[in-house]
């Protein structure tokens, strides 16, 4: 299959989304398939970008108004028009509900191209950027998702990474075939220490204190890393060996660092900003243990990554988080802003180091059994032919 790949955030961008994609991207093509991928460049003029196997049409773009990390294309027509002239796919595949994907889906239905979506989005990734009063009101998030499903009712078929994810789009009427099909992790990439320190040294340059459960992912404000913060502020003076790591960049970084020196934690909460992937994997298999108390998580790749780099886990039962953190079995499931349950995990994972042995071991065994990154690669291929056949069917009716 010639297959194009649409999306607003692409390597070298860090995000889950952007991470699952690339990942996606180099499987199929491992697979046999030929893989062009359309997505934002770095100034305002389009140019090609060699990638391994594949080649990236990077679009003439601008920084996204609400988030400067971010690069958004504003005038698609031509960059559409540009990549389906020159790659003739048989299929395209689009990621981000923006004026790319727009007009990708319109333009792949004039020519009879098969056309499937993945959905990454909730809206709370967007409205967290909005006035509370916004980003709270059960009738802007219902629009949101009305919003998300019209888009996503316009494809052959649509997948999104969880059973919890299928959810909220079936509440507000998707009617387009939808599948859960899992982000997935490269197992052997991510895995725990062994005897011997691969990644020795990789780390010096931040200094770290031996002992740390740590974060990793965007900086922003619907990850809730406020949460992390109090909570460990409340138990952080019984247990001074241990320390908080932050790995990451985003839009409340001075925020949370202010938050912590007032919470008392000025030299116990480590920003680290950008990683590399090394040193990525080495915070992993150096950490005791990882929490998220993001409630904006479809999936969460970071998750994956930490749970086959056998941690423990603590995460809020918020959307998809419990398909991944089972409580009790590798880590603890909490409520969101309970800062009081939250303490006692940290505090209960960090004093007993064969309830993280345990813990960590169920994880990569969840991630070996379930997320492996090969099983979604077969499942996506699955998926494809599945949008070309539904729109085989279409033009026989036609």
């Amino acid at each position: 299959m010639k297959i194009l790949i649409s999306s607003e955030s692409y390597w070298p961008n860090k995000d889950g989304g952007a991470v699952f994609e690339r990942n996606l991207v180099h499987g199929l093509i491992e697979s046999g398939h030929e893989v062009r991928v359309l997505a934002p460049g770095k100034s305002w003029r389009h140019y090609e970008e060699p990638d391994g196997k594949s080649y990236i049409y990077r679009t003439a773009s601008a920084r996204l108004p609400l988030n400067k990390d971010y690069k958004v294309t504003y005038y698609a027509r031509h960059e559409v028009l540009r990549a389906l002239n020159d790659f003739k796919p048989d299929i395209v595949h689009i990621h981000t509900m923006a004026l790319t994907g727009l007009s990708l889906i319109h333009h792949a239905r004039s020519r009879n191209i098969s056309a499937v979506a993945t959905n990454h989005l909730m809206p709370e990734n967007v409205l967290m950027s909005f006035p509370k009063f916004i980003m709270n009101s059960k009738w802007v998030q219902d629009k949101f998702w009305k919003t998300i499903v019209k888009f996503h009712n316009r494809f052959d078929a649509v997948s999104t990474p969880t059973i919890s994810a299928t959810k909220p789009l079936y509440t507000h009427g998707l009617k387009s075939s939808l599948e859960a099909i899992s982000n997935g992790v490269d197992a052997d990439a991510y895995k725990p220490r062994g005897d011997v320190d691969e990644y020795k040294g990789v780390l010096d340059r931040f200094k770290l204190p031996k002992s740390y459960f740590m974060y990793l992912g965007r900086v922003n404000a619907e990850k809730r890393i406020d949460m992390t913060i109090l909570a460990f502020a409340k138990v952080a003076e019984k247990n001074p060996n241990l320390n908080l790591v932050i790995a990451g960049s985003g839009n409340r970084v001075k925020e949370l660092e202010a938050l912590a020196v007032d919470s008392g934690l000025k030299n116990r909460v480590h920003f680290l900003g950008l990683v590399s992937e090394d040193e990525k994997k080495a915070l992993y298999q150096n950490a005791e243990f990882f929490i998220i108390t993001s409630p904006a998580e479809l999936q969460s790749i970071v998750l994956l990554e930490a749970m086959a780099s056998g941690l423990p886990v603590i995460a809020v039962d918020v959307m998809a988080l419990s398909e991944l953190c089972h409580d009790g079995q590798n880590g603890y499931l909490l409520k969101l802003d309970d800062i009081s349950g939250c303490s006692f995990a940290i505090e209960k994972l960090h004093k007993d180091k064969n309830l993280r042995q345990s813990f960590g071991k169920k994880s990569r065994e969840i991630v070996l059994k379930h997320h492996a990154m090969n099983v979604t690669i077969e499942k996506y291929i699955d998926f494809y032919k599945k949008g070309l056949s539904v729109n085989n069917s279409k033009k026989r009716v036609s």
